[in-house]
């Protein structure tokens, strides 16, 4: 009899499958660190169809299987928690087409944020949204099951899901289909996302992987504006009000071609300050809460306008300029040139050493980020004892708190909420405790959890965000595209009996 090794291997070629546990201990884990669960195989295809046969196999052995891009999620969703078949996706990372006419362009979902876009910039464009802050390595697929933004663009463009054109899926009993105008035989270019019905294509973002495979993406593509400035302030340090005013009052007049909008709260900015990382050396440069902007225009008497505008906005709310230079402590100008937008987050992650950060990645609107950020500062001083019992077993202080504020889109921000921990396996069930509480905390604020993997999507049902007949209709429709629960298993928690 054959095996299910050797069905997978002849799908795929002997090359681009293993069972070897080397192999298989590299895919074990993703950036959080806490979670790690070895596959039972490695696939690595390279076309849809070779996608949908695998989806058969697993199907017909039930076995889970758990696409994975970079690795460089959060929150352990590409992690095969119950064994199964990883689907490592990076082998399907071809540019198809990019429009011109039609401003959009067509990628295998394997390709990462920052290969598309290098690509694209030989051409004028961009995606606008530039992906997550981890683009170097996130790939568009993992983006867009995130609703991914914080890596560029956040403040212009939103999240990387309202730009989405189209979807080639291959759903989890291996049918293969297209979302947006190419639903239809007679398309023949994709021009449009909204038609012929329903809105499927958003079925699939936001979905953390557990409604189907994106194995190609439509996406919108923006003419990228040759004129860009940023700059970065200091603001009074201990009220946050003053940055709350300044995000609303930069919306409400327009945006002025604003591109990012980024707040520091002053304990998170004394601590870049005080560590230096090096992929940013300038913090040294800041002493008080920081904000700065990017914006972008096509005509250097539009981008001097901006500027004006833009600069009024703070100074009126006790925000000073830094000087121009990177040098001079000038974040927007790193951020923005030196693709500051996908490294900054290294800035953050094992500071100080031996250390990872466990993250809560969340939304709310400008107005209520301050009152989220309180409830974010009540979290360290709730477990303080559990922060102390760290430090006596590590000789390493924990941290808590939110970093970066971002713009997001419509009015929103996009808030990095998090805690400093040492990853070992004695410290793994307080960690874990710990992270799920923070956790908890946000999503009772009010604030709305936006990259979820397995953790986070688990989460919100334990802390009962979702009403009893909303999460019945989540249910339903993962139990009508995967009867098997083979895709992704155990996120939102589909497999609990009488949830």
């Amino acid at each position: 009899m054959t095996s299910v090794f050797e069905k997978l291997r002849d799908i795929v070629g002997e090359d681009r499958a293993s069972d070897s546990e080397y192999i298989r201990y590299t895919y074990s884990k993703t950036g959080d660190g806490i979670y790690q669960s070895m596959p039972d195989y490695v696939v690595r295809p390279k076309s849809s169809e070779e996608v949908s046969e695998i989806m058969q196999i697993a199907n017909k052995e039930k076995i889970p299987i758990i696409p994975r891009g970079g690795g460089a999620g959060l929150f352990a969703g590409a992690v095969a928690h119950y064994g199964g078949i990883i689907l490592d996706m990076t082998g399907m990372k071809k540019i198809i087409d990019i429009n011109h006419e039609n401003h959009c362009v067509t990628v295998e979902c394997g390709i990462t944020w920052a290969e598309l876009n290098t690509e694209l910039y030989k051409h004028g464009f961009y995606t606008g949204a530039l992906g997550p802050g981890s683009g170097m390595s996130a790939v568009v697929g993992g983006g867009l099951s995130h609703n991914s933004v914080g890596g560029g663009g956040g403040a212009k463009y939103g999240s990387v899901c309202k730009h989405v054109m189209g979807l080639e899926v291959v759903l989890p009993q291996g049918d293969i289909i297209n979302t947006g105008s190419l639903s239809s035989q007679y398309v023949k270019e994709p021009f449009s996302r909204y038609g012929f019905g329903p809105d499927y294509s958003g079925l699939f973002l936001g979905d953390n992987g557990i409604y189907g495979i994106k194995t190609r993406a439509i996406l919108n593509i923006y003419p990228k504006p040759p004129y860009y400035a940023g700059k970065t302030f200091k603001i009074k340090r201990s009220n946050m009000k003053y940055a709350s005013r300044i995000f609303q009052e930069w919306i409400d007049k327009g945006g002025y071609g604003i591109y990012d909008g980024f707040y520091f709260p002053y304990y998170f900015v004394m601590g870049m300050n005080a560590m230096r990382p090096p992929t940013y050396t300038p913090w040294s440069k800041i002493k008080k809460s920081m904000i700065f902007y990017t914006t972008e225009a096509f005509t250097e008497a539009e981008l001097e306008a901006n500027v004006e505008a833009l600069d009024q906005i703070v100074i009126k709310n006790k925000g000073t300029p830094l000087g121009p230079e990177i040098e001079d402590g000038n974040l927007a100008k790193w951020h923005y040139e030196d693709n500051g937008h996908w490294s900054f987050y290294q800035n953050v992650f094992g500071l100080p050493g031996g250390t990872q950060s466990l993250s809560t990645e969340a939304h709310c609107p400008i107005n209520r980020f301050p009152k989220v950020i309180d409830v974010v500062d009540q979290f360290a001083f709730k477990h303080q004892d559990e922060f102390t019992k760290i430090q006596e077993m590590t000789g390493i202080p924990p941290g808590a708190g939110c970093g970066s504020v971002g713009l997001s889109g419509e009015t929103n921000v996009e808030l990095a909420i998090g805690f400093t921990t040492v990853i070992r396996e004695d410290l793994r069930e307080l960690n874990l405790k710990l992270w799920k509480d923070q956790m908890d905390m946000v999503i009772r604020a009010g604030a709305m959890n936006y990259m979820l993997g397995w953790i986070a999507s688990r989460q919100l049902v334990k802390s009962k965000a979702f009403t009893d007949q909303y999460y019945n209709f989540m249910k339903g429709i993962k139990k009508t595209l995967d009867p098997n629960n083979i895709l992704s298993p155990g996120k939102f928690m589909f497999e609990m009996e009488g949830s």
